[in-house]
């Protein structure tokens, strides 16, 4: 379990590629490993114990099997192992599926196919605990003890303490969606080869992508294309590789030093509610690891996003925000919530793990830590000012549009400033819902007046626009008294329930020790504009930024974080504007290793 294995059926090919040029990998499984993958579909596994074998290992159970007596084993372990835990499970279980000599010599085969994870059953007594239940005995008292995948890991802290050494992207489409500056993956890479001049960068891209990726990467302005190294894969890919391993070093195999090493999770998931499996970001560590990249694979079922180490500068203390969908995820393997944080602290090296609420999808879209001399700041969303700056610039589109007369949008702006939001909303809600066709449906024409350029969508900025009244109207009206719907009211209650979740994580941040400082910020999924999901180095902070219509919502998050990280912090405006219509920004898009 300690390491993911090299596995010599698996062929590395590499590109020709003359002194400068990018260099281009392909890993090849063996040719019946390679079909079953190919037939593997996204979705949650039908047995909950699923570990996806990497490195052209043996295929793994997936499926419920085929015999009436495994399935009904199989459907005890899906409808018990979250709410009894693994050790009763598996006594329930095995007591279905009736004992054999298999279990009697302490194998967990016939356990694996019916969905248990076996992997986690070593750290309450392995084979000698599969024994002792195939014998009758009483286990109730077996200790949980968690030992490390690689002794020795510690996960890279994300506070500003790391030059970057290594940046892993996931290119998943082979041409910018609107044009050089439109934020999304092909461009996100573009804009980091430049920033970025001395790291080294590793991408991972669907096979068919390859020759256009290449081609357009050719047209970039890299001092040292040899920097970069570009993996082929079979399956495809998206853009998210933060969520699918997690950097850090460890000691070197050879005894040499440290070594730069990436942790995957027992698979690659998507989703927050349950966890569905995705073949081509699970098995895209083979080619980071053909490529002569350390992979660990740990039994933690996890997506990257909702965990971010951080260093305490005055104690020394290394801190693992986890976000809590983290470790439902894991309590549904069987495990207690103090077996999962123990684990996570365990497996990625740190000190103490704090557990994190979802507000949004994943924590990296809520807060950015950074250390500032002896102080661990952390930094979370003001959407307040993020709103009014938005609808500031609305109603320059607006009036453009001629949606409000110069007169109107002048009094709409006063209003604003004024903080009459209740007035202000008056003045323009109405003529904006004047122009709908039908619920939510807006006119191309309105949208294009939205735009301030060709890479700059109007039709996201007037969804950014509408969600600003939206907000406003949440916390301007009274939500209860209003004659709505009652969708459209839990619509605007949910948004005072978040609030409200704010509140509470910046109150409990700061009886935990962290300085809090707010940023002009809208973490809104894929309708929002969020500065939080950037990256720190030790001389920078990469900035997701939007450009267009809401540039000064740029400039006012930019001259936010100068304010509170000082002069000695570089901001490097990243744009992503494609990537955050598209639920994600930087951090989600990138993996960045420190160097040893």
């Amino acid at each position: 379990m300690s390491s993911v294995r090299h596995c010599v059926a698996l062929a590395l090919l590499v590109a020709a590629a003359a002194p400068g040029e990018i260099t281009v990998r392909r890993s090849e499984a063996p040719p019946p490993i390679a079909a079953w993958r190919a037939a593997l579909k996204e979705g949650r596994p039908a047995l909950r114990g699923f570990r996806a074998p990497l490195h052209g290992a043996e295929v793994a159970p997936i499926d419920l099997p085929a015999d009436k007596t495994s399935r009904n084993a199989a459907a005890i372990v899906g409808k018990d192992l979250a709410r009894d835990g693994l050790v009763p499970t598996t006594v329930a279980a095995l007591r279905a599926l009736g004992v054999s000599d298999v279990e009697r010599e302490g194998r967990t085969d016939r356990l694996r196919a019916i969905g248990l994870p076996v992997d986690w059953l070593e750290f309450f007594g392995g084979a000698s605990l599969v024994r002792r239940i195939a014998a009758g005995e009483d286990v109730a008292g077996a200790e949980f003890g968690f030992r490390p995948s690689l002794a020795g890991f510690a996960v890279a802290t994300e506070s500003g303490e790391h030059e970057i050494g290594l940046v892993r992207l996931q290119l998943a489409s082979p041409a910018y969606y609107a044009g050089p500056g439109d934020g999304g993956a092909l461009d996100v890479a573009r804009q980091l080869v430049t920033a970025l001049p001395t790291a080294d960068f590793f991408a991972s891209v669907e096979e068919q992508h390859l020759a256009r990726i290449l081609d357009v990467a050719r047209t970039w302005k890299i001092a040292d294309p040899a920097r970069i190294t570009i993996a082929s894969e079979a399956l495809p890919v998206s853009q998210w590789a933060q969520d699918d391993g997690k950097p850090g070093l460890a000691p070197a195999a050879d005894g040499s030093g440290l070594e730069l090493v990436t942790l995957v999770p027992r698979y690659a998931s998507r989703g927050e509610d349950g966890a569905s499996f995705i073949p081509g970001e699970t098995f895209l560590a083979d080619g980071l690891a053909a490529a002569g990249h350390r992979v660990v694979q740990s039994p933690l079922l996890f997506q990257g996003g909702d965990l971010l180490a951080v260093r305490d500068p005055k104690s020394g203390e290394r801190v693992l925000l986890v976000g809590e969908a983290n470790v439902w995820r894991n309590t549904a393997l069987g495990l207690t919530r103090e077996q999962v944080l123990e684990a996570f602290r365990i497996e990625f090296g740190v000190d103490r793990c704090k557990l994190m609420p979802a507000i949004s999808f994943h924590i990296d879209q809520e807060i950015t830590v950074r250390a500032v001399g002896d102080r661990l700041v952390a930094c979370v969303a003001d959407p307040v000012d993020a709103v009014r700056i938005v609808l500031r610039c609305g109603l320059e589109a607006l009036e453009s549009a001629q949606v409000l007369t110069a007169s109107q949008a002048g009094d709409a702006r006063a209003r604003l400033d004024a903080g009459e939001d209740a007035e202000f909303l008056a003045l323009v809600v109405p003529p904006i819902a004047s122009r709908c066709h039908g619920f939510g449906r807006f006119p191309e024409s309105l949208a294009s007046s939205f735009a301030r350029g060709p890479v700059d969508s109007g039709v996201a900025n007037l969804e950014v626009f509408v969600l600003a009244t939206d907000l406003l109207s949440s916390w301007a009206l009274p939500v209860a008294d209003l004659p709505f719907d009652p969708h459209s009211l839990a619509y605007l209650r949910s948004f005072q329930r978040r609030d409200a979740d704010r509140r509470d994580m910046i109150a409990d941040l700061r009886t935990s020790g962290f300085e809090v400082q707010r940023i002009p910020s809208l973490p809104e999924a894929n309708r929002g504009i969020d500065y939080l999901n950037g990256v720190h180095d030790r001389r920078r902070y990469l900035l997701p930024a939007w450009g267009g219509l809401y540039a000064r919502l740029d400039e006012a998050a930019t001259a936010a974080f100068h304010r509170v990280l000082g002069e000695g912090v570089e901001i490097v405006p990243i744009f992503t504007s494609e990537s955050q219509r598209r639920g994600g920004a930087l951090h989600c898009s990138l993996s960045a290793g420190p160097r040893p």
